[in-house]
C-alpha cells in the first residue's frame, strides 16, 4: 500500500494563476481537500517511489522510480524535465506555459540562475543578446546560431561533472537501483565524465550536441538536471523493450 503524499518544496515550481480564468485542478490534498501545487512524492512497495508535479491541481509529471536515498544536487529538480519540455498529463488542460517560446525563456534563465548545468533553447535576437551580456561571469560557455529568424544557443557550465555532483552518491546509488548488468555500463559512464564539464565535453568539442546524444541515458539526464531515479527507470524499462 503506498504511503501518504508529500510535499518537497522547490523554488521551480510555477505560479499559481490569479484571477477568475482559471479553474483548480482534481488534484487535491486529501486533508481538507485544499489545491495540490509542487513537488509531491510517497513510497511504494519494493524499494519503489511515486512522484507527481502538480501545478494549481493539474498534473504536469506523474512517474514511479527506483529509490536512490544518496544522491541530491541543486541542479537536478523533478521540475526540470517538465519545464524544460512543456510537459502535461493531459495536454488539454491548463498549463504554465503561455506561448510557445516559454519553456526556451524557461531554460535560458534556469542556465543563468543555476537551476541546470545545460540546456538548448530559441529565442528572438534582442533576447537572445540580453541573455549573453547577462550570462558574463557565471561559467556558463555557450555555442549560438540562427534559426529561422531567431537565434538558438546551447549552453552549458564549465565547472567539471564532479565538482557539480557528488558522483560517488550517484554511482552508489545506480548500483543499489539496477542489476549489474544494467548499473555498470552506467557507472562506466559516470566516472568518464568526472574530470570533464557540460561545456568542454557537448559545447566546445566537435559535433558536441551529436556526442551528448550518444552518450549514456544517465550521462544525459544528469547533465540536464533531470532526477536519476525517472532516468533509471527508464534504463530499466529500455532493457525490458
Amino acid at each position: 500500500m503506498a504511503d501518504a503524499w508529500t510535499l518537497h518544496p522547490d523554488y521551480r515550481t510555477p505560479p499559481v494563476p490569479t484571477g477568475a480564468g482559471v479553474l483548480p485542478g482534481p488534484w487535491r490534498h486529501p486533508d481538507g481537500g485544499q489545491i495540490m501545487n509542487g513537488t509531491y512524492e510517497r513510497s511504494l512497495p519494493d524499494r519503489q517511489v511515486e512522484v507527481v508535479t502538480v501545478w494549481y491541481g493539474y498534473a504536469l509529471s506523474h512517474w514511479s522510480g527506483p529509490r536512490m536515498p544518496r544522491f541530491s544536487s541543486p541542479l537536478v529538480s523533478a521540475w526540470n524535465p517538465v519545464l524544460a519540455q512543456g510537459l502535461a498529463v493531459d495536454p488539454d488542460s491548463p498549463s504554465p506555459y503561455h506561448d510557445e517560446l516559454w519553456c526556451d525563456r524557461w531554460i535560458a534563465d534556469a542556465l543563468l540562475y543555476g537551476r541546470k548545468p545545460y540546456g538548448a533553447f530559441t529565442l528572438p535576437a534582442a533576447e537572445a543578446l540580453r541573455w549573453f551580456a547577462k550570462s558574463g561571469g557565471t561559467g556558463l560557455v555557450y555555442h549560438a546560431e540562427p534559426a529561422g529568424g531567431l537565434i538558438r544557443v546551447v549552453a552549458g557550465t564549465a565547472e567539471r561533472y564532479a565538482q557539480l555532483f557528488d558522483l560517488d552518491a550517484l554511482i552508489a546509488d545506480y548500483r543499489g537501483a539496477l542489476p549489474p548488468e544494467l548499473a555498470e555500463p552506467e557507472v562506466a559512464a559516470l566516472e568518464a565524465h568526472g574530470g570533464h564539464s557540460p561545456a568542454l565535453r557537448y559545447i566546445l568539442s566537435e559535433n558536441g550536441e551529436a556526442r551528448f546524444a550518444r552518450a549514456a541515458l544517465s550521462v544525459r539526464g544528469l547533465t540536464l538536471g533531470y532526477p536519476p531515479r525517472e532516468t533509471a527507470a527508464r534504463i530499466a524499462a529500455a532493457a525490458l523493450s
